[in-house]
């Protein structure tokens, strides 16, 4: 049965289907199967979400002429009241969307939605990646409602600095919840939704505004992710130790620190060569065997990971970044899941706070503490082997110092 919500808030329950609006739980219809996007009241039923077949692409590149004309009207008169709520003040995280604008509009809205999500669902194949856009599109909006502990008086302490106030006002000024877009580059790094606590940008002076709701943060963070994802990629042994120094020992000889074997290794990924030596590029050109990477995983313009993820338009210049900035980036996120799973299972209300690019931040209660050598093993233990991995703990996020993780 096709349906459609009426708000993305937990406290704000509602859905419209058959022609009526419908705001109990217990007065849903059964059956109900197909809409266009998830709210959190929707996690105990089995939905198809149409807006994951589009995978990030636009409206407008996949509907025709005649519902791309009912969708604009339709987003322009929520557009007008999105105006008018802003001029009074009046703010829609606050309060629930249904009961901020007339009826016949939540219809006329749905309606609209109902048409697209029909069109979506019977003219755009169904993702083969489908199961994992729907658990990390779970993921993720469990994270958006959850509020920040963010120490204000902190921040508003930095309004006066010239190179930090813009920084000051952009936080000040936010929601404080992590909201993220899960489509929001072609490589499948997360980007962070516009008005949302900034996390991923959030300069360092700012960080110990940013406090954990239960005793202390744990982040997890893979050691030199890139690389060991390339190894993984070509079933090379995964060095124990740092990367890098695994580089200036057995690649980099004639060099003497562990920051510029760092710096050779970033340029030749990224496909900065001025930097390089002809004979740097070429052991590394050599080692990581990046011909043999892109007959494998690069064909006519197109990338496909090792996860099935596929991106377009890309040229040889930048296949082996995209390849491995990818797969690195799903690799975190798989981990993410596998450890908000045994939180959620095992935990007493620990709970993941935010990911900062491959770092996962657990906001962890003492009486979960027993679960950090589970939540160790999970992150290291990848299909590419064993990951090394870095542990911080602190009370704040800019007081995160090294445990021991052995």
């Amino acid at each position: 049965m096709l349906f459609q919500t009426l708000d993305d808030k937990s406290e704000c329950v509602g859905i419209y289907t058959g022609g009526e609006l419908i705001y109990e739980p217990k007065e849903f219809p059964p059956g109900l199967s197909h809409t266009w996007q998830y709210a959190p009241y929707l996690r105990d039923y089995e939905i198809e979400y149409a807006s994951l077949y589009l995978e990030g692409k636009r409206l407008e590149d996949v509907l025709p002429e005649y519902l791309q004309d009912d969708w604009k009207d339709a987003t322009k008169t929520l557009q007008a009241f999105r105006r008018s709520l802003q001029i009074a003040a009046v703010s829609e995280r606050e309060n629930c969307f249904y009961d901020l604008v007339p009826q016949r509009f939540l219809v006329e809205l749905c309606e609209a939605r109902n048409a697209i999500t029909s069109y979506v669902l019977d003219n755009v194949q169904r993702p083969a990646r489908y199961e994992f856009y729907k658990r990390l599109m779970v993921f993720l909006d469990d994270i958006s409602h959850r509020r920040l502990v963010v120490d204000q008086r902190l921040i508003a302490s930095y309004t006066e600095d010239s190179k930090l106030r813009h920084h000051a006002k952009k936080i000040a000024d936010s929601f404080p919840q992590v909201c993220y877009n899960q489509f929001g580059t072609i490589t499948g790094r997360l980007t962070g939704a516009r008005n949302f606590f900034p996390i991923l940008t959030l300069p360092r002076e700012f960080r110990k505004a940013v406090r954990p709701t239960h005793d202390r943060y744990v982040e997890l963070d893979f050691n030199g992710a890139e690389v060991r994802t390339l190894l993984g990629l070509l079933d090379k042994k995964q060095p124990q130790g740092d990367v890098h120094s695994y580089h200036l020992e057995n690649l980099f000889p004639d060099m003497t620190s562990r920051a510029d074997a760092k710096v050779a290794f970033f340029a030749w990924l990224y496909g900065s060569k001025k930097s390089l030596s002809p004979s740097i590029q070429s052991k590394l050109e050599t080692f990581y065997e990046k011909g043999k990477l892109l007959d494998q995983y690069w064909q006519q313009g197109k990338v496909t990971t090792p996860y099935g993820k596929v991106m377009e338009g890309v040229d040889h210049h930048h296949a082996l970044n995209y390849l491995v900035q990818s797969t690195a980036a799903e690799l975190t996120l798989k981990q993410a899941l596998k450890i908000d799973y045994l939180l959620k299972t095992q935990g007493r209300g620990s709970h993941i706070a935010f990911l900062i690019h491959d770092a996962i931040v657990i906001d962890l209660k003492k009486e979960d503490s027993h679960l950090l050598p589970a939540v160790q093993y999970l992150m290291e233990s990848t299909n590419f082997g064993k990951f090394e991995i870095n542990i911080k703990e602190g009370p704040t996020l800019g007081d995160l110092g090294k445990i021991s993780n052995g």
